[in-house]
């Protein structure tokens, strides 16, 4: 989604249609584990269907690329996160990657909370990810667990199609830094990251993020009134997000 955002961003921006050639070291039809409910490539082409001017950014697939270290037999190309043929962005930097989803798809909000953790994930995520237990987390759930909130927890191996829909639905969503936070981003959903890394901000804009245990835990207080004035400036920040998403690219 990172890639499928600064494509369309850079699209509208330029007012060209945009190529975007993902390159993958694996076949099509990859699963990181057999019980996985779809492929990585499922997903972002299922995806790609919920954004705004879809069809500004032709999305195509190479697959068992070789531009991956293991595999590079072509001298002419080097591996990079992302690079531009126009040359409109310096691949060691970062791209422009606001966007949103197509206006059909956002719905009225119920009383719901999404949260995920790295306990589920499918591999470890780096330490500035997860400096909080399943026993601190543990706890966050049972914080917020109050006034009648549904909360529903995903993980990895969620469909994407559950996912979009729960995050759709969410007042609001807690998680560590990864998995489906973009689909948060592109709906300018309320949001809480423990994470002490600048890039945190940058993936998600409207995050709020506390960069310690001590301060992430003491940010939910007792789930109740202690919470309601850290939750009120995530839903203060979060609308300015969107409203200028939308009044720019709706």
């Amino acid at each position: 989604m990172c890639a499928l955002n600064a494509c369309h961003n850079y699209s509208f921006e330029n007012k060209k249609r945009v190529n975007l050639e993902m390159h993958w070291e694996h076949g099509e039809d990859f699963l990181h584990h057999p019980d996985d409910p779809e492929t990585i490539i499922q997903r972002m082409e299922w995806l790609h269907d919920q954004y705004h001017l879809q069809d500004d950014v032709l999305l195509t697939h190479v697959y068992e690329s070789d531009l991956f270290e293991h595999g590079n037999v072509n001298p002419n190309k080097k591996k990079a996160r992302f690079y531009f043929d126009s040359e409109a962005y310096d691949p060691t930097g970062t791209v422009n990657n606001d966007w949103i989803f197509k206006p059909e798809v956002f719905v009225p909000k119920r009383k719901k909370i999404v949260i995920w953790t790295p306990t589920y994930n499918s591999e470890p995520p780096r330490l500035w990810k997860r400096f909080l237990t399943n026993d601190d987390w543990h706890d966050i759930i049972k914080l917020l667990t109050w006034e009648g909130w549904i909360l529903v927890e995903l993980t990895y191996r969620t469909p994407v199609r559950d996912a979009f829909k729960q995050i759709q639905e969410a007042d609001f969503v807690v998680c560590y830094d990864g998995m489906w936070h973009y689909i948060v981003r592109n709906f300018g959903k309320p949001l809480f990251i423990p994470s002490w890394e600048g890039i945190t901000s940058y993936n998600t804009p409207q995050v709020i993020r506390k960069p310690n245990r001590h301060q992430t835990m003491e940010f939910f207080s007792d789930g109740g009134e202690g919470f309601t004035p850290n939750l009120t400036e995530m839903k203060v920040k979060a609308k300015q997000y969107i409203d200028t998403l939308k009044a720019r690219y709706w």
